[in-house]
C-alpha cells in the first residue's frame, strides 16, 4: 500500500502520528522503517530529502535519509535506539531548518521559472537542482554571452519583486490531462507513485510539483541569480539566496 503524503496537502507540516506498516534491515546497516502516512519529504525533483527524527515510548529513530520508490512506498533510513515492531503508534518530527532551507531554494527556483515566463521568453524547462551547495534551473535555449549579464539581472529583479509584494501559494490536485490550464509547461514524466498537484504561485502561475513549497512568497528571501550561461543548447540559471548559499 502506498504511504500517505501528508506534506502533499499543508505547507507547514513537519509533524505527523503514524503506524508503523514494515521494519527491515538494509545491505549497509541502517534499519528501514515503512510508515501508513509521513510528513518526511523524500529526495526528488532536484530537491534533498527531509531528516529527523521518528519516535515512540522508549525508542527513538534517527532519519538520515527518505526515499521513494516506484510503489509509492517511503522507506525512511536511519538508526534506531530502542525496538521498533510492526504496528507501532509513532510520532514523526522533521528537522525543521533543513526543511526551510530546501523549501526556500526550492521556491525559488519557481520564481526564476516566473520570471523567465513574465518575460515571455520560448524556453522550455528541464531540470533543476535545489541544494545549498547548488542551485540552478535549465532550460532548452540559447542565451548569446553578450547577453547573459543583463537577462540575469532582469530575470533577478522579476523574481524579486515577486517576493516583495508576497501572496499565498495555492495546492490544487487535478489529472495531468487538466495542468495545462493552470500549468505553462507540463512534462511528460510526472511521477505516476504519487497524488497529481498543481501548486499555483504569485495568483496564477501553475507548476505540476511534488515538493514542499512555501506558503508565502516573502518567506523566500532575496534571490540573487548568479550565473546564465548555455552550453549545447542548454542554458543554465543558476541562483543563491542571501544567507543561505553562494554560487
Amino acid at each position: 500500500m502506498a504511504t500517505n503524503l501528508v506534506y502533499l496537502n499543508d505547507f507547514g507540516v513537519v509533524t505527523c502520528d503514524a503506524h508503523v506498516i514494515y521494519v527491515t534491515n538494509t545491505d549497509d546497516g541502517r534499519v528501514d522503517i515503512q510508515l501508513d502516512q509521513t510528513c518526511f519529504y523524500p529526495r526528488g525533483g532536484g530537491q534533498d530529502w527531509d531528516t529527523g527524527t521518528i519516535q515512540k515510548d522508549g525508542a527513538t529513530f534517527k532519519v538520515d535519509e527518505v526515499r521513494l520508490d516506484e510503489a509509492g512506498i517511503v522507506h525512511h533510513l536511519g538508526t534506531a535506539t530502542g525496538e521498533f515492531d510492526t504496528g507501532d503508534d509513532v510520532q514523526c518530527s522533521v528537522d525543521t531548518e533543513r526543511r526551510a532551507i530546501n523549501t526556500r531554494l526550492h521556491s525559488a527556483g519557481h520564481l526564476i521559472d516566473l520570471a523567465v515566463d513574465t518575460l515571455k521568453l520560448p524556453w522550455i524547462p528541464g531540470k533543476g537542482a535545489h541544494y545549498p551547495h547548488m542551485s540552478f534551473v535549465e532550460y532548452e535555449a540559447e542565451v548569446r554571452p553578450e547577453e547573459a549579464g543583463a537577462l540575469a539581472a532582469k530575470i533577478e529583479q522579476l523574481a524579486n519583486e515577486a517576493v516583495a509584494e508576497g501572496g499565498d501559494n495555492e495546492i490544487r490536485f487535478m489529472p495531468v490531462s487538466e495542468m495545462h490550464t493552470v500549468c505553462r509547461h507540463v512534462p511528460e514524466n510526472i511521477p505516476t507513485n504519487k497524488p497529481a498537484r498543481v501548486v499555483i504561485y504569485h495568483g496564477g502561475f501553475g507548476v505540476p510539483c511534488g515538493g514542499t513549497h512555501v506558503a508565502k512568497l516573502h518567506q523566500i528571501g532575496i534571490i540573487h541569480v548568479t550565473k546564465v550561461k548555455t552550453k549545447k543548447g542548454i542554458t543554465k540559471v543558476s541562483y543563491a539566496i542571501e544567507g543561505i548559499n553562494a554560487n
